[in-house]
């Protein structure tokens, strides 16, 4: 028994009320009474009660302690901050004023020493990333190859040089030319995108905004948000028994400068996707933007972004067969499946994930081999003409000799190359992944026009 003075009791039961992370009664001796499933693994809830009980004791205990350590109290009556707030703002002030793990730690120290007593606020650096780390926050240091040949994962882990490239997985002191084993040349960091989908469906009220889709397509004609695109009709026409809980994806990634000195050739690639499940005015937001991969700098990837997208599209491949997931709203199981419809990207960025050409004689994606470029000698430029072929067969500018280059425009409008029809452009393509030489890219090229890979 644990006795508390009247005040201390009122406080707990009336002013703050119960837990709601604390969904059944475990910590007092009571028996589980039934097993059901969430995430997976066998977990308890009172709206799942019954009489019948079980032998065996519920394994997401573990899971349930550690929520309702999050939300402790920051020291006891404090009701402005529980733990997990607490140590993320922190967090945060330190990633954005470059504070040091030793800074940062001895900042945690003195707080928890200028707090009450029995205060719930880690001592160091370590403690507040093993703390963040339980709840699947923290994210994967793979290492890449100098040359972006290729990643040290899966069945190159244990490698210590690229298997393509031979060049070495660890960095080379310049001045005294040895291997630093254990500081790898390149890192890249990925942020796990299964753990997240999972999580979203076991919080009511996001389980729910994750299905505003289906009753929110406008019937005038008129596009307010993803689910009235044309785009989204044609997942729903090929696949008719794709499930609305299922989540559609758009990806984009650019470069940016992470110092504050703009004038630095630093260049890091996030790469983030976004829910278009969600009301539009959530979607967008920063909050609902997931940040997948890191992929280091200084010199941006290019077209070698392939290699570091890896870990990623292995994820969403995964995801297009389904994992089993836990659905807070139905109580059930269900194959979570995800389809990403589209990326977002300015054209250079657009060039290094397609693969074709965004500048030079074949500079449009939609053209293609057909595109109208003309050299000017005197400004020395290329400049795209031709314009008036995607003007109706009887537009009286078709005519108009003397108005424009002196030529009738008979040509018709170029026709949208689909998937298939690029696939067979590339059947035979080669792939030279990485940084490889120049003159081998530039016959790459050559072979196939518009396409770089």
């Amino acid at each position: 028994m644990n006795h508390q003075t009247f005040d201390v009791v009122y406080e707990h039961l009336v002013i703050k009320g119960m837990d709601p992370t604390y969904r059944f009664w475990y910590h007092h001796g009571e028996e589980v009474p039934v097993k059901c499933m969430f995430d997976g693994q066998p977990f308890c809830s009172t709206s799942f009660m019954s009489d019948e009980k079980v032998d065996e004791p519920c394994v997401n205990d573990d899971v349930n302690e550690k929520v309702v350590d999050a939300n402790t109290s920051l020291y006891p009556h404090c009701t402005k901050y529980t733990r997990m707030s607490a140590i993320v703002s922190l967090y945060k002030i330190k990633a954005t004023n470059d504070w040091t793990d030793k800074s940062f730690t001895s900042l945690l120290e003195l707080l928890h020493d200028m707090l009450p007593p029995n205060n719930v606020i880690p001592k160091s650096t370590y403690e507040v990333k093993k703390f963040l780390k339980v709840f699947d926050l923290g994210y994967e240091k793979i290492h890449a190859c100098e040359n972006d040949r290729c990643l040290f994962t899966k069945e190159n882990k244990d490698l210590e040089t690229c298997p393509i490239c031979g060049h070495s997985r660890w960095k080379v002191d310049k001045r005294t030319k040895r291997m630093k084993r254990g500081v790898p040349t390149k890192v890249l960091r990925y942020f796990p995108l299964i753990p997240r989908l999972k999580r979203m469906f076991q919080m009511h009220d996001v389980a729910i905004l994750l299905t505003w889709h289906m009753n929110h397509k406008n019937s005038d004609g008129k596009m307010r948000h993803p689910v009235d695109s044309v785009s989204w009709d044609s997942i729903d026409a090929k696949w008719p028994d794709f499930d609305p809980r299922n989540l559609r994806f758009g990806l984009a990634t650019d470069g940016f400068n992470p110092f504050s000195n703009l004038s630095s050739r630093y260049s890091c690639w996030p790469v983030m996707l976004v829910t278009y499940n969600l009301p539009p005015w959530l979607c967008m937001s920063k909050e609902n933007i997931m940040l997948t991969l890191l992929i280091p700098g200084p010199k941006q990837p290019g077209n070698d972004i392939d290699i570091f997208l890896q870990p990623l599209i292995d994820d969403l491949k995964l995801l297009w067969d389904g994992v089993e997931v836990y659905d807070v709203v139905s109580k059930s199981n269900f194959n979570l499946r995800v389809v990403l419809i589209w990326t977002i990207n300015d054209f250079p960025a657009y060039g290094n994930l397609v693969g074709c050409t965004t500048k030079g004689k074949t500079a449009c994606p939609i053209c293609g081999e057909h595109t109208h470029s003309q050299w000017l000698y005197h400004s020395e430029k290329l400049v795209y003409m031709g314009h008036r072929r995607f003007l109706p067969p009887s537009h009286p500018y078709r005519r108009k000799k003397s108005w424009f280059d002196g030529k009738v425009e008979d040509r018709q409008v170029p026709r949208i190359a689909n998937g298939n029809a690029i696939d067979t452009q590339l059947k035979d393509f080669q792939n030279f992944f990485g940084k490889v030489d120049k003159k081998k890219r530039k016959r790459q090229k050559e072979l196939k026009g518009m396409w770089k890979k």
